[in-house]
């Protein structure tokens, strides 16, 4: 299961901080470490994930297992919303519309969506991980287009290794709804 850049960790934490959400939804749980930062540092009382696979540390209140690209399937009818939706390191591994067909469902059930990404498209294939592959690129200003942007960042990466380039780019862009 690969990870997040760690250099983001601070950037992630800095909004859990300042919009203190109660509820959270994290997409592409992961380890699951951010769903534990969101309940420490942000003082979240309810947080729910959605993945391909079981987050890695049980910290969630409930998670619903599947595709992504079936968000609207996975998730409650019920009119359920979340004050937050972490799309942490996700987006970049679905193509282009299907991407934006989750964010969409994502600012119709959350009232803000914080998305972090690699700057642009990086090329990125694990065998026996089809999910883990990447399928699009993302640059801040496209965000705009379709959502309401309050905020978003960019900062240096540090050397991956699966791709032994330094300081490779990451974004992070807080949205909702447009209107």
């Amino acid at each position: 299961m690969p990870t997040s850049e760690h250099w983001q960790i601070p950037r992630v934490l800095d909004v859990l901080v300042r919009e203190r959400p109660q509820t959270v939804l994290d997409v592409g749980a992961g380890y699951g470490k951010y769903g534990l930062l969101a309940r420490e540092y942000g003082g979240a009382t309810r947080v729910e994930a959605v993945d391909a696979v079981a987050p890695r540390f049980p910290v969630y209140d409930r998670v619903w297992l599947g595709d992504l690209r079936a968000l609207d399937s996975l998730l409650p009818a019920d009119p359920e919303r979340w004050d937050l939706a972490l799309f942490i390191d996700a987006i970049e591994h679905l193509e282009k519309a299907e991407a934006w067909k989750v964010l969409e469902t994502l600012t119709r059930r959350a009232s803000k969506v914080l998305v972090t990404t690699p700057w642009g498209f990086r090329p990125q294939e694990i065998e026996g991980m089809p999910y883990e592959t990447h399928r699009s690129g993302w640059y801040p200003w496209e965000f705009r287009r379709r959502c309401r942007v309050h905020r978003w960042s960019v900062f240096p990466g540090h050397l991956t290794k699966h791709m032994r380039l330094p300081r490779l780019w990451q974004i992070l862009v807080l949205v909702s709804a447009k209107g």
